[in-house]
Protein backbone atom coordinates (compact mmCIF):
# COMPACT_ATOMS: atom_id res chain seq x y z
CA UNK A 1 0.00 0.00 0.00
CA UNK A 2 2.84 2.78 0.61
CA UNK A 3 4.91 1.77 -2.14
CA UNK A 4 3.59 3.90 -4.57
CA UNK A 5 3.92 6.52 -1.91
CA UNK A 6 7.76 5.69 -1.46
CA UNK A 7 7.99 5.81 -5.03
CA UNK A 8 6.39 9.33 -5.26
CA UNK A 9 8.61 10.54 -2.26
CA UNK A 10 11.77 9.47 -3.90
CA UNK A 11 11.23 11.31 -6.94
CA UNK A 12 10.32 14.42 -5.40
CA UNK A 13 13.75 14.21 -3.44
CA UNK A 14 16.24 13.27 -5.59
CA UNK A 15 18.90 14.87 -2.96
CA UNK A 16 18.01 11.56 -0.84
CA UNK A 17 18.38 7.80 -1.56
CA UNK A 18 15.54 5.50 -1.47
CA UNK A 19 16.31 1.78 -1.18
CA UNK A 20 13.95 -1.28 -0.81
CA UNK A 21 15.32 -4.64 0.37
CA UNK A 22 13.81 -7.86 -0.02
CA UNK A 23 13.69 -9.12 3.53
CA UNK A 24 12.45 -12.33 2.54
CA UNK A 25 15.30 -12.67 -0.12
CA UNK A 26 17.86 -10.99 2.53
CA UNK A 27 16.40 -12.91 5.56
CA UNK A 28 20.36 -12.36 6.91
CA UNK A 29 19.96 -8.41 6.72
CA UNK A 30 16.45 -8.54 8.15
CA UNK A 31 17.81 -10.10 10.83
CA UNK A 32 21.25 -7.83 11.05
CA UNK A 33 18.60 -4.70 11.36
CA UNK A 34 16.07 -6.21 13.82
CA UNK A 35 13.77 -5.93 11.03
CA UNK A 36 10.19 -6.99 12.93
CA UNK A 37 7.88 -6.48 10.71
CA UNK A 38 7.12 -4.22 7.19
CA UNK A 39 7.68 -2.33 6.04
CA UNK A 40 10.30 -0.93 8.14
CA UNK A 41 11.99 2.70 7.22
CA UNK A 42 15.86 3.48 8.47
CA UNK A 43 17.09 7.01 8.00
CA UNK A 44 20.93 6.91 8.03
CA UNK A 45 23.24 9.47 7.68
CA UNK A 46 26.67 9.24 7.15
CA UNK A 47 26.45 6.01 7.51
CA UNK A 48 24.87 5.74 10.95
CA UNK A 49 20.98 4.81 11.39
CA UNK A 50 19.35 8.93 12.89
CA UNK A 51 16.06 7.62 12.72
CA UNK A 52 13.44 4.44 12.07
CA UNK A 53 9.95 3.95 11.26
CA UNK A 54 7.67 0.76 11.78
CA UNK A 55 4.61 0.38 9.79
CA UNK A 56 2.71 2.39 6.57
CA UNK A 57 2.26 5.44 8.16
CA UNK A 58 2.21 7.88 5.40
CA UNK A 59 2.13 11.09 7.66
CA UNK A 60 4.55 9.97 9.79
CA UNK A 61 6.83 9.04 6.62
CA UNK A 62 6.69 12.52 5.15
CA UNK A 63 7.61 14.21 8.59
CA UNK A 64 10.33 11.57 8.86
CA UNK A 65 11.51 12.68 5.58
CA UNK A 66 10.70 16.57 5.98
CA UNK A 67 13.17 16.33 9.03
CA UNK A 68 15.97 14.93 7.31
CA UNK A 69 15.84 17.10 4.73
CA UNK A 70 16.14 19.87 7.33
CA UNK A 71 19.46 17.67 8.31
CA UNK A 72 20.88 17.54 5.20
CA UNK A 73 19.72 20.75 3.62
CA UNK A 74 21.57 23.99 4.54
CA UNK A 75 18.97 26.94 5.54
CA UNK A 76 19.31 29.84 3.20
CA UNK A 77 19.50 33.18 4.94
Amino acid sequence: MIAPFYCELSEKHPSLMFLTVDVDELTEFSTTWDIKATPTFFFLKDGQQIDKLVGANKPELQKKITAILDLVTPHQK
